[in-house]
């Protein structure tokens, strides 16, 4: 489910993060990127775990969401994100 509402604000930031040039060259590198830090995440998220404190998993990964959700909307505020016409196909 949630693929469905992620993808395609993830496709519309990148195209609009690429300016329209080497798109695909910059999908390459986020999704790259995102093979790293997903394992890293999982690593990372998985020894905090096994640690004896049981709210700090939880606290980091609600930091997380929050540190991601203050970049969107700093994103936002530059203008990068905002609406443009899109012109159809054929």
């Amino acid at each position: 489910m949630h693929c469905l509402l992620l993808y395609p604000f993830e496709m519309d930031t990148v195209v609009r993060l690429s300016g329209g040039r080497l798109v695909a060259t910059y999908y390459g590198a986020y999704n790259t990127a995102s093979g790293v830090a997903i394992s890293l995440g999982n690593l990372a998220v998985g020894a905090l775990f096994d640690t004896a404190v049981r709210w700090l998993p939880w606290a980091a990964l609600a930091g997380t969401g929050l540190v991601c959700a203050g970049l969107v909307s700093l994103l936002y505020r530059a203008g990068y994100l905002a609406a443009e016409p899109v012109q159809a196909l054929g």
